[in-house]
């Protein structure tokens, strides 16, 4: 229990400032809490720890803040100083109508079993409640379907044709812990090679950082030298063609501290296109003229193989990815 302590001024009462004041020592725990669906992590209004943000009509404080990113403020009810208050919704935010219901701003409603939504100001945001239906399928998955699993709401991605190989790479599955929260990696293939010669770069997005902030990653990659259009044809892609001796790689006027032997890919002898059919990643130091030393990843080819879809060859390949909390639809 906590004392009031009055003093008194020339201007009536002050309450004692302890109540209202925020610790003289910061104390947060080890591991960053862990918040519920839809339920934002932000610092409090002491600058100390990171807590899950108050939500509407709950209990709020400096060390409890309310979800202000849904329009949400700590209303005292027009008593000065007091410590604690309620989570309200904003005077200026609007209301919103969906589905022919009526929420106040900053309410949190869930409008089935997949979806948890949020008024905010007219507008309703929603987060999906089965990040698993929004993981990204194989790339040699070509028709990927949702089914239904009994007794459960979400649904399961299912790829009927899955093969036992991966074309380009794999989709990591799983969790990694950041700073003690659980994060949902999310790695996508990497692209194919801007350049069907010489050196190109290759993209994917991925999550697995320290901060599970989605980034995009470049690598260097050569499928085969221009130099060399006389690779052996065969009716099959001629496997690999492994560099004659060890050789430096250059990247932008830069050479790499160390030798390598890579491999490149043939040619098909019918209208097929020969691609990367396994490859590695590796961090390549590189040596600049001027003393400059730095890293880079570079894509190092194990095995290549003929494909009919050459689509995905061409030079200029749109950066289309399908992620966790894209924008998309809701199904009733």
């Amino acid at each position: 229990l906590f004392l009031n302590i009055y003093v008194r001024t020339c201007g009536g009462l002050m309450l004692n400032p302890s109540r209202t004041s925020c610790p003289k020592d910061c104390r947060c725990p080890s591991e960053a809490p862990r918040c519920a669906a839809g339920v934002s992590l932000m610092l409090d209004n002491c600058g100390c720890c990171k807590v899950c943000a108050r939500q509407l009509f709950e209990d709020c404080s400096k060390t409890q803040p309310c979800d202000t990113s849904k329009g949400l403020e700590c209303n005292f009810g027009g008593r000065y100083g007091s410590a604690k208050g309620i989570c309200r919704a904003k005077s200026d935010g609007r209301t919103c109508e969906y589905n022919s219901k009526i929420y106040q701003n900053g309410e949190t409603f869930r409008p089935n079993c997949k979806h948890q939504c949020t008024c905010m100001d007219g507008a309703v945001g929603c987060v999906s409640l089965c990040p698993h239906e929004l993981l990204l399928p194989k790339p040699d998955c070509a028709k990927p379907r949702r089914v239904k699993i009994p007794g459960q709401c979400c649904e399961q991605l299912v790829c009927p044709e899955e093969t036992k190989t991966d074309t380009f790479g794999s989709h990591p599955k799983g969790h990694l812990v950041v700073r003690g929260v659980q994060c949902l990696s999310q790695t996508t293939a990497w692209s194919p090679c801007s350049k069907s010669c010489g050196t190109g770069v290759s993209t994917r997005v991925t999550n697995r950082n320290t901060r599970c902030k989605l980034v995009k990653e470049t690598r260097i990659c050569e499928v085969r030298p221009c130099k060399q259009l006389t690779l052996k044809k065969g009716q099959k892609c001629n496997h690999t063609e492994k560099a004659s001796h060890p050789v430096k790689l250059s990247y932008a006027g830069c050479r790499s501290l160390k030798k390598f032997q890579p491999k490149y890919c043939g040619f098909c002898s019918d209208e097929r296109c020969c691609r990367p059919h396994r490859t590695q990643t590796l961090s390549v130091h590189f040596e600049c003229r001027n003393g400059e030393i730095f890293s880079r990843m570079v894509m190092m080819i194990e095995s290549c193989k003929c494909s009919l879809d050459c689509s995905s060859s061409n030079e200029k390949t749109p950066d289309l990815y399908r992620l966790l909390n894209d924008v998309h639809k809701l199904r009733m």
